[in-house]
């Protein structure tokens, strides 16, 4: 018999289980759970307490399910032989993955064909599944919701920036998320290391750690960003009550790694009250449209100057109270209701 989590008691039995694996620490977990939670789903940690033909949802990346894709697609296959399976696909393979990425490619092919229907969190995303991807099955989109914190006061002060939370006043830029190859860390410490060059005595917070098996890369970035003259901060990861008042308390926030799909970090940013320089691409072009003012894109040859205009311009750093957040977490909920419906 199903077990679910205590909170989700008053589960409703219409919509599929949602198996979480992995720890709860991490970001597609974690979101799994919370949609789990507002979809009222029952939830599930093991599979055996999955009942044959049981319709089933999936929110997955490959590396959460192994450390070759092939094994991963190869632990779909065989669980949606067993259950009636919808996924939802993160970290979709695009081939600024480098060498990894024909195989993560041939992965997540295997693991749509596999899968009764599927979705991805953007139209950039779906467009690489169906450009890899010869699948039957039907493909959605559901946008990640943006988690504003209950209560968070948004609305500007005397300096039109939120009245309450930790503001910057030194020029501190700050990128939220796992540090990783591609990330964007390098850049921005070269782009600060050009403004202090040019009298802008600009520093870099890094808020969080090192992605698995990548503990040499902040080693590196500390390393080079000292050879650079460019003082830097690495938190570790931070708490998530403190992580509103860590994305306020910086000058700027940036978004700039160059392989991103979906991305909670951005998500996170606005939550906040932030409006983050954002990496130009399809993805971040997107959630400009999504949300209008909540994002400034740049590319290689302004992000300097994106970043020096908005050192000088404090106001623009931050989304206007009347900026539309949506989809919120209970609109992402009845789209994937609405959705499940559809498919089943």
């Amino acid at each position: 018999m199903l077990r679910p989590a205590p909170h989700l008691r008053d589960a409703d039995p219409t919509a599929p289980h949602h198996l979480l694996l992995g720890p709860d620490t991490h970001g597609v977990t974690r979101y799994a759970g919370e949609v789990a939670d507002a979809a009222r789903a029952p939830v599930v940690r093991d599979v055996a307490e999955l009942a044959p033909g049981a319709p089933v949802h999936l929110h997955l990346t490959d590396r959460l399910l192994g450390r070759d894709p092939v094994d991963a697609a190869t632990a779909v296959e065989q669980l949606a032989r067993r259950v009636r399976l919808t996924v939802t696909l993160h970290d979709v393979p695009q081939p600024t993955d480098g060498p990894v990425f024909a195989a993560r490619a041939a992965a997540y092919g295997r693991i749509v064909r596999a899968s009764h229907a599927w979705a991805t969190n953007s139209w950039h995303e779906h467009a690489l599944v169906d450009r890899w991807s010869a699948s039957g099955a039907r493909g959605t989109v559901i946008p990640l919701p943006v988690p504003v914190p209950a209560g968070l006061d948004r609305q500007p002060g005397p300096s039109g920036r939120p009245t309450v939370g930790a503001v910057a006043t030194a020029p501190v830029v700050g990128v939220f998320g796992f540090v990783y190859p591609g990330k964007g860390h390098r850049q921005v410490v070269r782009a600060v290391a050009a403004l202090r060059r040019a009298g802008t005595m600009a520093s870099v917070r890094v808020l969080g750690d090192a992605a698995p098996g990548h503990a040499d890369e902040v080693e590196a970035l500390v390393r080079t960003s000292r050879d650079r003259g460019v003082p830097v901060e690495v938190t570790g990861r931070v708490p998530e009550d403190e992580l509103v008042s860590a994305l306020r308390g910086v000058a700027v926030g940036v978004t700039a790694h160059r392989n991103v799909s979906a991305s909670g970090s951005l998500n996170s940013w606005i939550a906040a009250g932030r409006r983050p320089l954002v990496r130009d691409g399809a993805y971040a072009r997107e959630m400009a449209a999504l949300r209008p003012g909540t994002l400034t894109l740049f590319d290689d040859a302004s992000l300097v100057p994106c970043l020096d205009a908005a050192l000088r311009r404090p106001t623009s750093t931050w989304t206007s109270p009347a900026a539309d957040l949506g989809p919120r977490l209970e609109d992402t909920a009845a789209a994937y209701r609405a959705w499940w419906a559809t498919v089943g």
